[in-house]
């Protein structure tokens, strides 16, 4: 039984169903699954209980309020139902694949329960999200990257770790390879002005996909006082948003994928799809990168000097830093790009994603049992 309202956990769902498993999916009515959907009480997506709550007051700020209250009761009565059909149906187990409100119904119903885990764990004691696993440290949990587990200050109860997958795109070779692709927020965490400032020294076109726009933004100081300045329209392009096929079409055509993040990513979806697309990724060494990239066979993984919290590695690259990653975009060529396809293909699939689970539910199940 699978209680989660995203795309990821459908495609783990209707995977599991394919593997010859019975799954019950709690989420929203309008979900397309092969699993046997479980919706909540339709009347908290149909009515509009907080306009006649709030008559004739305009306030965005109580719309808001209760718009965010409807989604939380909605959350709380699929969880009653989950629990409820699952004690009377007796599941072999709940994953609880991205929410919170779970933990507090587990201790009283004794069903085995997982959770994923997918935001990064909190470094600061003084934050909800740690008062929350701290609190419920001794439950099960399931990381999306081994990286993701390190945290001085929080110990939980990791029974596995599972990659997330995608379905291989049908890409045709475009044989230019001529700029150097960005995906991602604008925000220093993601280092879009490490990746212009290494394409610039490389007179190599840069293409960002990543909104200008001013309301599209996340961070306007960052924008507007590192990224504005270092845009030679010569070299730097931002993208409009794309779908997904045409974000398959942009991450084809580039010569690499450059992702120079300065924080520990927990997993980084986009160094899949790169290689899925057959593009090499040169990535710094943060939180999952080593573990996503084969170094020296997929792309290059350099150290970032600015300090790096992994382990340092004995990478083909041994310069670290800016200097790092263009010694690594130079030497490109030497990565076959049909073995960055044929990785994804062997590691970061959805199958492989749903067997991965199956051992991780087979451990919490035993671990009941006993």
């Amino acid at each position: 039984m699978i209680f989660a309202p995203r795309d990821l956990s459908i495609s783990l769902a209707d995977n599991l169903v394919d593997l010859g498993h019975d799954v019950y999916f709690f989420a929203t009515p309008d979900v397309q699954t092969k699993a046997h959907l479980m919706p909540g009480d339709k009347n908290l997506l149909e009515k509009d209980y907080g306009s006649a709550m709030l008559g004739n007051k305009e306030s965005e700020r109580l719309k808001w309020g209760y718009f965010y209250l409807t989604k939380y009761y909605y959350q709380l009565d699929l969880i009653r139902r989950c629990y409820e059909f699952s004690r009377e149906q007796h599941v072999d187990i709940v994953h609880n694949y991205h929410d919170n409100m779970a933990h507090f119904f587990e201790g009283m119903v004794n069903i085995p329960t997982v959770y994923t885990l997918h935001d990064p764990l909190p470094t600061e004691e003084m934050k909800l999200n740690y008062w929350l696993l701290n609190t419920f440290k001794d439950h099960r949990y399931v990381s999306i990257s081994n990286a993701f587990r390190r945290s001085a200050i929080l110990q939980l109860n990791f029974v596995d770790t599972v990659y997330h997958g995608i379905n291989m795109p049908q890409i045709k070779e475009s044989g230019t390879y001529d700029y150097i692709a960005f995906m991602g927020r604008l925000i220093a965490e993601k280092g879009a002005d490490t990746a212009i400032d290494v394409a610039r020294e490389l007179h190599i076109p840069i293409k960002l996909a990543s909104s200008v726009e001013k309301a599209n933004i996340s961070d306007d100081a960052y924008y507007k006082t590192v990224i504005e300045p270092r845009i030679d329209p010569k070299l730097v392009t931002f993208t409009e948003f794309m779908n997904a096929q045409h974000k398959f079409i942009f991450l084809a055509g580039a010569k690499c994928f450059l992702f120079p993040i300065h924080w520990e990513e927990p997993f980084g979806m986009v160094m899949i799809e790169a290689m899925a697309s057959g593009t090499p990724v040169v990535a710094y060494n943060r939180g999952s990168v080593s573990e996503l990239v084969r170094d020296g066979v997929t792309g290059f993984i350099v150290d970032d000097d600015k300090g790096n919290q992994g382990t340092r590695g004995n990478w083909v690259i041994k310069k670290t830093g800016k200097a790092g990653l263009v010694e690594a975009i130079q030497r490109i060529g030497e990565i076959d790009r049909v073995a960055c396809r044929k990785h994804v293909e062997d590691n970061f699939t959805p199958r492989k994603t749903a067997e991965g689970y199956v051992k991780a539910y087979e451990k919490v199940i035993h671990d009941y049992i006993k």
